[in-house]
């Protein structure tokens, strides 16, 4: 079979005719193998991470993420900018008493032992006015990545958050790349910014 035949019978197979954005690079690699130039070109537009995903209204996007250093709940120091290791920032902002919270604080932390070794770091910010709480809500939801808990609501001001979740994805070069809820777009919007720099970078959190 050859790989544009191959394209063509997975394309049949998927909603649309056409090879999944999802796809792997795997299976991109695959299908690239003895195509045209053209053919390789309509592959491509299927594979890899794609466009950013676009963002909620909110003045940070594209400007620079405002500057912090804090000491999270298990003592490790955590913030923007990162080291020179890192290459993402996730800065997820959250409460114990946030229904939604309980959908993208696992999803977050798929995330980070998916690509912490990557350079990605994730920093979930509490904004319950009790350090015990907000421990105490993120072992419930399973997150192993580092928990700053803001209880003044400082950091809260500065990023201008007026609910929560709200999640701010940072790259390498400390410029507020996407603002949104949906912890999908979180990870899409990663991947795009990873696609950008070769990979290699190791996480300061390791």
């Amino acid at each position: 079979m050859t790989a544009t035949s191959a394209a063509s019978r997975l394309g049949a197979a998927l909603p649309g005719g056409g090879v999944a954005r999802g796809a792997t690079l795997a299976t991109c690699a695959l299908l690239a193998l003895g195509c045209g130039l053209a053919t390789c070109a309509l592959l491509a537009l299927g594979c890899g991470p794609g466009a950013m995903p676009a963002s909620v209204r909110h003045p940070l996007v594209g400007s620079a993420a405002p500057e912090f250093h804090a000491e999270s709940t298990a003592a490790v120091t955590v913030g923007v900018p990162g080291t020179r290791r890192t290459r993402v920032t996730v800065i997820d902002f959250w409460a114990s008493w946030c229904a939604s919270c309980s959908r993208t604080m696992p999803a977050l932390d798929r995330l980070w032992r998916d690509r912490k070794a990557d350079g990605v770091a994730v920093i979930g910010v509490n904004v319950d006015d009790s350090e015990a709480a907000a421990e105490a809500a993120a072992y419930e939801l399973g997150a192993t990545f580092p928990i700053v808990a803001d209880l003044d609501q400082r950091l809260s001001g500065t990023y201008g958050v007026a609910q929560v979740p709200l999640t701010f994805v940072v790259d390498g070069a400390g410029t507020v790349r996407w603002v949104g809820h949906d912890p999908a777009s979180a990870r899409r919007a990663v991947e795009v910014l990873l696609s950008e720099r070769p990979a290699g970078a190791r996480s300061v959190f390791e």
